[in-house]
């Protein structure tokens, strides 16, 4: 994990909020952690930053490093020792050296939420095969919003010591098989394509760092220190090291990935079970889960390390694994749940919240059980704020959130405002998004949530019922947002710009 003083430049003007938010949702994600008992955690931080954690939250696993604090490249680059940019890089340089010591090494961003242990999915025979699983950026205009899919009937290859338990049904460029470095797991060694692929990201930071600063036409002669993140160099490092893949069939070229199957293998080792309590929903989840395909790259070092060199396979996780959710808020959400559920009743409306006495609360409405870590990387901070509560996700106020009296009451009538949830797994799902309603007062709840069907056809409708004075789109400073369009974007989250922008 990694939470710095948030000199992030390119969220200082957009999402100045993250600057104070950013330690609540460190705090939350190692609180749902614990309630999955999983305590095993480095905190890379800034000097100071440490010191409040240690001093205010007792947290005592956080770190600070002077790596290339004295690089003759800072400066010119206008970057200062505690840049995010610069503690980017430095992580990926420790998550090496814990790779050379023998550990596998999950790395997340802070603005996530577990519902689920995701270690035994990924020690499956779904996920086994593969050195490293992490987050797939899809779903935006660079792929056209398209899904991996199979495009022929998997196969096995013919070898089974060849890549054991990989089963493969297509492939696709590589250009629509973005990384998103904020969920990525990793147990690979010296001398592994997918340890290569962690070393040369750092390297790149600092062959970049050390060459002129980037100065864009745009920004009329200013550095634009953007050119230092991280996940470019990652995805750069990932096709470089890309290899021809003969077990994938039809055989893959260095310029694809291999899309496998989800139905290919169980996502459970032996013994394991889904998070619900209810079997009969666990095979409604296994269900669900085998009908997302994945892509997967074969990736080779450049050159023997120590004499070893190994070919390993990088997996771009299904994202009902690690996916992106989005969010909006709504004000007056019973004028939308009434406009959008032609079957909405009495009954309905005397809804009560719910707690679910599992390790972690799980994803909200239909996603139960489906869902297991959810990534806000396009989401504002306030949003992703609210959306935590809304989820009864915040795990890291120690504030009762068991049952009380007021839980008795219609949920749907303890606030006016709400949180509709996207996510990119929904786009094969009957249900397109969830709508929740907020806690009263911002204080911790029980969650009280309704899986909506898909709004798209009905955007003329919702727009006029918008018109008329019933429910409201807003962004988190409660600016009006237009209805027109704005449900099929939260379908499958195929528009991650417009959540960004719109606050």
């Amino acid at each position: 994990l990694s939470v710095g003083d948030t000199r992030d430049h390119r969220r200082v003007a957009k999402d100045p909020a993250l600057k104070d938010i950013s330690t609540d949702f460190l705090l939350h994600l190692l609180a749902n952690l614990r309630a999955l008992g999983r305590e095993n955690w480095l905190i890379l931080s800034t000097r100071r930053l440490c010191g409040r954690l240690q001093a205010e939250h007792c947290e005592r696993s956080c770190v600070w490093s002077t790596l290339w604090d004295d690089h003759p490249g800072l400066e010119p680059w206008r970057l200062k020792p505690g840049d995010m940019f610069l503690m980017w890089a430095q992580q990926w340089r420790y998550v090496a050296r814990a790779l050379e010591l023998g550990y596998r090494v999950f790395r997340a961003d802070t603005d996530v939420y577990f519902a689920e242990d995701p270690y035994p999915l990924l020690r499956s025979p779904l996920l086994r095969p593969f050195e490293m699983v992490v987050q797939h950026d899809f779903a935006s205009m660079l792929d056209n919003n398209r899904r991996p899919a199979c495009s022929a009937p998997p196969r096995r290859p013919a070898d089974s010591a060849v890549a054991p338990g990989l089963q493969t049904c297509g492939t696709r460029p590589r250009h629509l098989a973005l990384l998103n470095i904020g969920l990525l797991y990793v147990r690979s060694s010296p001398g592994g394509g997918a340890y290569a692929a962690i070393n040369e990201t750092w390297a790149a930071f600092l062959s970049k760092l050390s060459g002129p600063p980037y100065k864009p036409k745009h920004l009329n002669g200013r550095v634009e220190s953007q050119a230092l993140i991280d996940q470019p160099f990652m995805r750069k490092a990932v096709d470089e090291l890309a290899a021809p893949d003969s077990a994938s069939l039809p055989p893959k070229p260095a310029s694809h990935w291999a899309v496998v199957s989800g139905a290919s293998a169980h996502p459970y080792p032996a013994g394991v079970t889904c998070s619900l309590a209810d079997q009969g929903g666990c095979g409604a989840v296994l269900e669900a889960r085998r009908k997302t395909a994945f892509l997967v790259q074969l990736v080779r070092p450049r050159r023997p390390l120590a004499g070893l060199r190994r070919d390993e396979r990088i997996a771009l996780a299904p994202d009902w694994l690690f996916g992106r959710g989005c969010l909006t808020h709504v004000r007056r959400p019973l004028s939308l749940l009434r406009a959008a559920l032609p079957s909405w009743g009495a009954q309905d409306e005397q809804q009560r919240a719910s707690c679910t006495p599992t390790a972690a609360q799980p994803a909200p409405g239909a996603a139960a059980g489906v869902l297991v870590a959810t990534h806000f990387v396009y989401s504002m901070a306030v949003k992703r704020q609210r959306a935590f509560a809304a989820f009864g996700w915040s795990l890291g106020d120690a504030r009762n959130r068991s049952r009380s009296a007021a839980d008795d009451d219609p949920c749907w009538r303890r606030s006016d405002t709400a949180i509709l949830f996207g996510h990119t797994f929904f786009e094969q799902s009957p249900s397109k998004t969830v709508l929740c309603a907020m806690p009263k007062d911002g204080a911790p709840a029980c969650s009280c949530c309704r899986s909506l069907p898909s709004l798209a056809a009905k955007d003329s409708a919702l727009r006029e019922k918008a018109r008329a004075g019933g429910f409201v789109l807003e962004s988190s400073n409660q600016h009006r947002i237009r209805v027109d369009g704005h449900f099929s974007a939260m379908e499958g989250c195929n528009d991650y710009q417009r959540f960004w922008d719109r606050r």
